[in-house]
């Protein structure tokens, strides 16, 4: 049996006083029942600005738009404030073919504060 490698990432940081969660790979039902408890724990811990970057996704189906809306959904009863960078193309498009592109605060590009940032 060889080993396998995740096709997905997820890296954490603080940027300019915001905690920074970014989704890298294909974010489908393995990345969500690996990724759910981090993102949510994440979220939960988070009382300020929390912005999840989607520019390094390069797949994303319906379980990936399961753990954006975990995310909103935790941070909201923590009353953190969730802004999403957009990712590319095709992620933007299922955003808006799944109806729930209304539900986020999208960020066109990465803050220019992002200079600079320190690890979480």
């Amino acid at each position: 049996m060889g080993v396998h490698e995740l096709a997905f990432a997820m890296r954490e940081r603080v940027v300019g006083g915001a905690v920074v969660m970014e989704l890298a790979g294909e974010l489908d039902i393995l990345a969500e029942q690996v990724l759910g408890p981090r993102v949510e724990a994440l979220a939960g811990r988070c009382r300020g600005d929390l912005v999840v970057d989607l520019r390094a996704v390069t797949f994303l189906d319906a379980s990936g738009v399961r753990l954006l809306l975990r995310a909103r959904s935790r941070a909201a009863r923590t009353g953190a404030r969730l802004r999403v960078v957009r990712g590319g193309p095709m992620v933007t498009k299922v955003i808006r073919m799944s109806g729930v592109e209304p539900a986020f605060h999208w960020l066109d590009e990465f803050p220019p504060s992002a200079v600079g940032s320190v690890s979480a």
